[in-house]
């Protein structure tokens, strides 16, 4: 049973005349970025993340292999990436907002220890790449992308504060699991028009889950066991979250 978002939902916060759901033409997606989101699905290689293109020019000027940066704290998996983390992010996002939401969502996800309680093989950042470009491509716009961000981060927190978190099993429940379903409870809770769970299997769902139905009942595992069939948080610390998503950090301009 796939958790309605009928009974759950309310209108989010964001710019009006978003057609939330709708599917982004091939020509809308970098290809590239879905390169990216593959590689952060299959089995993990040591090496870095190649792309196709050449580097965006969006002020944000290419590093060198020895600037790589830990500004977030996060630990890098044993895979070396030759970029900041923000340039990586700029590099394999869709614009500005979006690169920064995924940066600050990275961080923040890296500071609640989620990594150091639930395995992840590949380099961490590759998951916030994965929701970015979820939800870029089914055209979220980046106000609700930062509700739906926020959300998941009080889901995260409240599952390692209620031990929740310590009882899921390492070898099903990888981090990009948890976090990008945790994603799409919040995103559930939120949106009038939500992203199908059929097209979150279609996009990334598939590489872990033999079918959409045992992906299903893995949402509900975490609807049911993790969150305990609520999805409704307090709103000032949703808002607490939007303002830290939404800040610049100064370690930006030090890392560029």
């Amino acid at each position: 049973m796939q958790p309605s978002a009928g009974s759950t939902s309310r209108t989010s916060s964001g710019a009006s005349g978003t057609d939330k759901g709708r599917r982004a033409s091939a020509d809308e997606v970098p290809s590239y970025d879905k390169r990216v989101v593959d590689q952060a699905n299959s089995k993990p290689e040591a090496g870095v993340i190649h792309s196709s293109r050449k580097h965006r020019d969006r002020g944000v000027p290419s590093t060198s292999p020895a600037q790589v940066s830990e500004a977030s704290g996060a630990p890098s998996a044993g895979v070396p990436v030759p970029m900041s983390n923000y340039a990586f992010f700029v590099k394999y996002t869709y614009s500005n907002e979006c690169a920064l939401l995924a940066y600050n969502f990275h961080a923040l996800v890296s500071k609640l220890g989620v990594y150091e309680q639930v395995p992840y093989r590949r380099d961490h950042r590759l998951i916030s790449v994965t929701l970015a470009y979820i939800f870029y491509r089914y055209q979220v716009h980046h106000c609700d992308m930062a509700l739906d961000l926020a959300v998941t981060l009080v889901y995260l927190e409240d599952a390692i504060n209620t031990g929740q978190i310590a009882k899921l099993e390492p070898a099903k429940d990888e981090a990009l699991n948890l976090i990008c379903y945790l994603a799409f409870l919040a995103h559930a809770f939120n949106a009038d028009r939500t992203i199908r769970l059929s097209d979150w299997y279609k996009e990334i769902g598939w590489h872990y889950f033999g079918s959409c139905q045992q992906l299903n009942g893995y949402v509900f595992k975490l609807f049911s066991q993790v969150r305990k069939y609520k999805l409704r948080v307090n709103e000032k610390h949703v808002k607490h979250y939007i303002q830290k998503l939404c800040r610049v950090p100064s370690q930006i301009h030090d890392e560029t």
